[in-house]
């Protein structure tokens, strides 16, 4: 194995140990000589392992005492958050967060879209409603979400700001066997039909204060079928 997938396995297996509470908030990990033995690698992959894990802050040095377990909402990569979170929370209720992020997020896209938006943006958002109605016709939920994903997409791409793709995008790609679950049950499939052709014509009007409203009122029916059609149903008990 190289070195560097020998730092990526220990990093990885590092940060299972916290997510599963092994290692908690706050506690130090065991030292570098002691994750070398442990782990039958050198020092210098420990060293590798552990800045790897400081990029993202899911830990922190204290100098002269060690390295100590940040608690999750310290943590700058969304992959480990999930994971922590949906640890505690369960599949479905952890996707109701994420939607309460998205929900923030996404207004405002769709408000910068309708101002921004143009004929080819909008072809596009079309397009994909167009797909998402064909999906809805086959009963096929995978293409479905699949669809719903790339018009939200679409909206972030089309509001003319770089940095709102980049923050909301992995968002929006976070927990699909979720999405494609809902997307089964014919109710969701038509609420979420609805709601994207309003968005559409609203974006396709120009009208930015509409669009946001629109997109705020699609987020908060997406949270009522999760918790009707997939957190009640898989038993979780959400926050």
């Amino acid at each position: 194995m190289s070195s560097e997938s020998l730092v990526d396995s220990l990093a990885e297996h590092l940060l299972d140990q916290v997510v599963r509470g092994e290692i908690a908030v706050d506690e130090a990990l065991p030292s570098e000589a002691e994750l070398a033995v442990q782990a039958g690698v050198s020092r210098l992959t420990v060293r590798e392992a552990v800045k790897v894990l400081r990029t993202k802050n899911i830990v922190r040095v204290k100098r002269g005492r060690g390295t100590y377990v940040n608690a999750a909402d310290r943590w700058t990569d969304l992959e480990p958050v999930l994971r922590a979170v949906g640890r505690g929370a369960g599949a479905g209720t952890t996707a109701l967060a994420v939607v309460e992020v998205r929900r923030m997020i996404e207004a405002g896209a769709a408000e910068l879209c309708a101002a921004r938006r143009t004929e080819a943006d909008l072809a596009l958002l079309a397009a994909h409603v167009a797909e998402m109605d064909e999906a809805a016709a086959a009963g096929d939920a995978a293409a479905f979400a699949r669809a719903d994903d790339a018009f939200h997409e679409a909206v972030l791409r089309s509001c003319g700001n770089a940095f709102v793709p980049a923050v909301c995008g992995p968002l929006d790609r976070l927990l699909p066997h979720v999405r494609t679950r809902a997307a089964a049950f014919a109710p969701v499939r038509e609420n979420a039909q609805k709601h994207h052709r309003h968005i559409l014509a609203e974006v396709t009007a120009g009208s930015p204060a509409a669009a946001r409203g629109a997109m705020e009122a699609h987020m908060d029916q997406t949270a009522t079928d999760l918790l009707h059609y997939v957190v009640d149903r898989m038993g979780e008990a959400p926050r």
